[in-house]
């Protein structure tokens, strides 16, 4: 729960009771007569260099010296690290719970506090904390593999706390690492598990790329058959299908994603997809307002709002959105399907004339020449013959250009 306005109330009661929590500063040395004042050590960023160096209890000694209203969320976040890290989980967790209520936007503190519960073994916490994570990070790749790690051992706890049993001797956090302020928990799988969805997965990728999409299907439903809830799988694997043009098995599979993680944007953006092959363009919008309310500058996902927007006759109204997406990725144009991950879509296209006009028109927004060419060819070819719309002054790259001026000249005298 987010805190409200009175958060510092209950956060001072609540560090009062945690041992640790807060130690007081040591006394300073008095200042030379006569000299000016003596600020005293910095210990934010003493405690940063060590939190750096992995040194948690020099980090910890250098936080403590603030008292829970005085030191920021980041570096409560860090010193609930530094405390689990050195093992006193009792501190951790109220440190991590006063970083969650005075920050109640740091993805991190949330994400850490699923990280301890899961190093209990405690694996629906775990999972309720990293969805909190997820959704105020959605992109975070270090959420989104702990959402994954904690979803698979909530369904497979005998094989997973057996796993967990096996690592602690040198593990005893389940901690695979520590990415800047984030903590990402070990997956509770045996190697020769993992080693055997690796193998599928990448055969899978193999075939993905090759367009043998049967085969594709085959490799990683081998592989979520061992790895039921790995929603990186299911996602291609719903591209497979999509690209057998079985929507309603690609469909499936991206809602089974968003029941593992719900704000996982490229599932979202790939359910719009399908929606807008099938030409249901109102639950297409849905779907990809719904994404990039999560992650507004996603750039896949404007482009496919602009494509979709071209196929319903809104040209001006997609322009700006391919120009939205450019401004995020300069190479989204030049982009084909990532990896099985967002999908663009395609949709039939009312009037191709004026569809093949406006890519001219967001080419010609990028500087390039070549590909407003060919995109004014091919909108020639498909019944464009209004000479008077190439005077906009986005075509002002190609003056001086011999082919647009043999096109203007041909349409002009038609």
């Amino acid at each position: 729960m987010r805190a409200g306005v009175a958060w510092w109330f209950p956060a001072l009661l609540a560090a009062a009771c945690i041992p640790g929590a807060w130690a007081a500063p040591q006394a300073l040395p008095e200042a030379a007569p006569g000299a000016g004042p003596d600020p005293g050590p910095d210990y934010l960023a003493i405690g940063d260099a060590a939190f750096g160096a992995a040194d948690f209890q020099g980090a910890a000694d250098a936080y403590a010296r603030f008292s829970p209203i005085e030191i920021e969320p980041r570096a409560q976040n860090r010193l609930a690290v530094s405390y689990f890290m050195l093992g006193r989980e009792r501190d951790a967790e109220g440190t991590f719970r006063l970083a969650t209520s005075r920050g109640p936007d740091l993805a991190a503190a949330f994400n850490n506090l699923g990280a301890l519960y899961y190093s209990r073994e405690d694996f629906g916490d775990a999972e309720d904390r990293f969805r909190d994570a997820a959704e105020r990070d959605p992109a975070n790749p270090n959420i989104q593999d702990n959402l994954h790690a904690a979803r698979y051992a909530r369904e497979n706890r005998s094989r997973s706390t057996a796993v967990a049993a096996a690592l602690r001797g040198a593990n005893p956090r389940l901690v695979q690492r520590i990415v800047g302020d984030f903590l990402r928990v070990e997956f509770l799988i045996t190697p020769e598990m993992q080693a055997e969805i690796d193998d599928f997965e990448l055969r899978g990728d193999v075939f993905l790329a090759r367009k043998m999409f049967e085969d594709a299907v085959i490799e990683y439903e081998r592989a979520l058959g061992i790895d039921e809830y790995n929603p990186f799988i299911m996602n291609k694997l719903g591209l497979a299908y999509l690209q057998l043009q079985e929507f309603d098995e690609a469909e499936d599979w991206y809602r089974d994603v968003l029941r593992v993680n719900p704000h996982y944007v490229p599932a979202l953006n790939n359910l719009g997809s399908v929606e807008q092959a099938r030409n249901r363009f109102d639950r297409a919008m849905r779907y990809y307002s719904d994404a990039l309310e999560i992650q507004p500058d996603y750039s896949v996902v404007l482009q496919n709002v602009g494509a979709l927007l071209f196929a319903m006759e809104r040209y001006e109204e997609g322009l700006q959105f391919y120009i939205q997406a450019i401004r995020a990725d300069p190479t989204i144009l030049d982009a084909d399907d990532e990896g099985g991950l967002p999908t663009l879509a395609q949709a039939a296209r009312a009037n191709e004339a004026m569809t093949n006009f406006y890519m001219a028109k967001v080419f010609a927004n990028i500087g390039d020449a070549d590909r407003t060419m060919s995109s004014l060819y091919r909108a020639v070819e498909e019944g464009f013959d209004d000479a008077e719309l190439l005077s906009d002054a986005v075509f002002g790259l190609l003056v001086e250009d011999p082919r647009f001026q043999q096109l203007l000249m041909t349409l002009q005298s038609e």
